[in-house]
């Protein structure tokens, strides 16, 4: 809006003024509005008014405090076409931020679409408050914004200001000018009469009014196209984080993550429209445990104890989930519940996305990754029937002439793995109780396990080594992701590489493209130490043999003299750094051979931890168990794997001499970003910017072009 400042040879109007001025405070319509009978003097000047711009809002509570915040820019204008229709019905609805949520206009609330939870009421908003001790602009209810915007309307038309607007509830507005408008609370407002300033009366605290939307930041939208689906479960108990957050709030910013590396990372992939985004949603299964259906929480709170309330109401709402899966009546709950949701939530998603072909990818946190890594075992693929089963064994029967006796068995063993994971029998009645695994409508591409204890409860069933030969039958990629100092989570690889504990799991680079300061010198003073070892040794062994140089009738034994030198430096240097006796990724880790479980690729990737974490890991032990929510590291390299998959890499992993989008052959180098495919094959799809025939280099030449760029050699 432009503005025009009040003229210079016209006086303030003062309350007395205005009462005595027919036209303050009085709402005049446009057809009653004649200019010509309003007298204006030779410097005023009338404001050239302009219609407010109408942005949509949703209520939300945040720690218990209300908040509103704005859509974004594309979902807003798509709600203002529709509420500005003429064909709108009491069924219309429109799909907001990216399809998640509802929002029926006609009754102003708006609904989440693939889980449960209350509806919130939404704004269509021109008009803001904001009062002394608050940080953040309110809207007014569109009754109140309409009146405001015609008397500023009016006052503009006539230049004539201090407009007074009493409201319903006894506080009053006062629209000084084009630019200053006060919100003046009554002595009984539980605002003003919470204030420890009420010495001024009423008028000692008002409120600031903002007209549009000059104090808020709006997003511009997410993409529509979604180019593949995550589905995420959760842990133990209610809450996923320290911060008391349900789990649909926790992936809420999880994708937000998401949709920012996408635009960072993959800008030049994202400016040609071939990136877009990833779909992350949520699957619940805490509330349906503890539901009236199941009926456990009324028989914990028989049995528990009225000490400590607290405590004992988060572990039976959080610790004893644990408890609660290794039940046989519980976990049929469980897994019933997750397998479900999945199939429900990817057939209603398919349903509102009518043109989604990307792939499908699980993710669980914690027990829920345990929840995932079952179901996934005793998945049977889609083309599989139980005539082809005993077709398969048929015709091991009639090949056993050919074959030995040790390699039938052998082979059979391979076929059961996947069935040993079923722990039906135990030795005591212990290990996983025997359930009905529901099956999953799709094969997913890979499954990503943050902060797993999947290790550890695979060792506890009694199972020793799960063997090379071990997969999920219809998932080909398996991640186990997890935070160095993380209490609850466990190695994968030694369970089935016997060779795997000899290295360290791979380091997940830091999103900004370099490995952290403090782990940069750790290696550093552990290879100066190294050196420094060697050298003193050399040094040493120079030395006497220039002294028994000297006295050539009587020289040692050289091999005797070595040892000698050696016991005697390395008592010396025994504090010395050393470099770890496990190998570094740098040695051949990531050449590293795994079984089948993910390809053959590594199967253990360790977060680096921050600097501060690294000062004591056990005060930060707990935290790094949540950490995955918020984590950068985490989110960047599930989006390498799952665009790595169709040959998309990152800006930073493309030649530096061109940065355009090309289609190529594949190339046979591809690192951990060109994985397997959903059925396992080695993906087809060209490498986005790859040239076969140009060797990369490990580290670019030059710095890279500024954004907005594109350079061509």
């Amino acid at each position: 809006m432009t503005t025009v400042p009040e003229p210079s040879g016209s006086a303030t109007l003062n309350p007395v003024q205005m009462s005595i001025n027919p036209l303050a405070g009085r709402t005049v319509t446009d057809a009653s509005l004649n200019t010509s009978n309003v007298a204006t003097g030779p410097l005023e000047k009338r404001m050239q008014y302009r219609g407010v711009y109408h942005h949509w809002f949703y209520r939300k509570e945040v720690e218990n405090k209300v908040l509103w915040h704005p859509f974004s820019m594309q979902d807003s204008l798509r709600l203002e076409e529709v509420h500005n229709s003429s064909e709108i019905t009491p069924e219309t609805t429109v799909a907001t931020d990216g399809g998640r949520y509802d929002v029926d206009i006609l009754r102003r609330l708006r609904s989440p679409v693939y889980w449960s939870g209350p509806s919130t009421e939404v704004r269509r908003c021109s008009w803001f408050f904001k009062g002394h001790t608050e940080s953040r602009y309110v809207p007014y209810d569109e009754s109140t914004a309409a009146k405001l915007e015609e008397e500023y309307k009016q006052a503009c038309l006539l230049n004539v200001w201090n407009r007074r607007i009493d409201l319903n509830n006894g506080e009053y507005i006062i629209v000084h000018s084009a630019t200053v408008q006060v919100h003046y609370l009554t002595t009984t407002s539980p605002e003003l009469a919470a204030s420890w300033g009420n010495s001024g009366g009423a008028g000692s605290r008002p409120r600031v009014i903002k007209r549009g939307l000059d104090e808020f930041h709006i997003e511009d939208g997410e993409p529509e196209k979604v180019d593949h689906l995550l589905f995420l479960v959760h842990g133990i108990g209610s809450v996923c984080d320290l911060k008391f957050r349900s789990v649909e709030e926790v992936v809420d910013e999880f994708r937000s993550i998401a949709l920012q590396l996408v635009q960072s990372h993959y800008r030049t992939a994202s400016q040609q429209g071939i990136v877009n985004r990833i779909e992350v949603l949520p699957i619940s299964w805490h509330t349906t445990l503890h539901s009236d259906d199941t009926g456990i929480d009324k028989k914990l709170q028989a049995i528990t104890l009225e000490s400590i309330p607290k405590l004992r109401h988060f572990t039976n709402d959080t610790l004893l989930d644990i408890l609660f899966y290794t039940s046989p009546v519980y976990c049929q709950t469980i897994m019933q519940t997750v397998g479900n949701e999945i199939n429900r939530l990817h057939a209603l998603f398919k349903q509102r996305n009518p043109n989604f072909n990307g792939g499908i990818y699980l993710g669980g946190h914690s027990l829920g990754s345990l929840i995932l890594f079952d179901l996934l075992c005793h998945q049977k693929p889609l083309s599989d029937s139980s005539s082809s089963e005993n077709d398969t064994e048929n015709n091991e029967n009639r090949d056993e002439d050919a074959n030995s006796s040790q390699s039938r068995t052998n082979r059979v063993l391979k076929r059961r793995l996947s069935k040993k994971i079923s722990y039906v029998v135990g030795a005591a009645g212990t290990g996983q109780p025997y359930i009905h695994y529901p099956q999953l409508h799709f094969h997913p591409c890979a499954f990503f396990a943050l902060g797993s204890p999947v290790g550890m409860f695979v060792t506890v069933r009694g199972i020793d080594m799960l063997g090379e030969d071990f997969v999920l039958p219809t998932c080909p990629a398996f991640f186990n992701i997890f935070h160095p100092f993380d209490p609850v989570a466990y190695r994968m690889e030694a369970l089935i590489h016997p060779d795997a504990p000899k290295y360290q799991p791979m380091l997940i680079p830091h999103h900004k493209g370099r490995k952290r300061m403090h782990l940069e010198l750790k290696e550093t003073m552990a290879r100066v130490g190294a050196d420094l070892k060697q050298r003193v040794l050399d040094s040493v062994k120079n030395t006497w043999n220039s002294v028994y140089q000297l006295t050539p009738f009587h020289r040692p034994d050289n091999s005797a003299l070595e040892r000698e030198i050696d016991k005697v430096v390395e008592e010396q240097l025994q504090q010395t750094p050393t470099v770890p006796d496990q190998q570094t990724n740098d040695d051949g880790g990531a050449e590293l051979k795994i079984g089948k479980l993910n390809g053959g690729r590594r199967i253990d990737y360790v977060l680096q931890e921050a600097p501060f974490e690294y000062i004591n890991e056990y005060i930060f032990a707990l935290t790094s168990h949540v950490c995955y929510w918020e984590s950068e590291d985490t989110m960047l390299m599930m989006l390498k794997e799952i665009y790595g998959s169709a040959g998309i890499q990152t800006d930073t992993q493309l030649p530096q001499q061109t940065l355009t989008i090309e289609r190529t052959s594949p190339s046979p180098s591809l690192s951990s970003s060109s994985s397997t495919k959903c059925d396992g094959s080695v993906p087809v799809v060209p490498v986005m910017g790859m040239n076969p025939t140009t060797p990369i280099s490990e580290k670019p030449i030059g710095p890279p072009p500024k954004s907005g760029f594109v350079r061509k050699s």
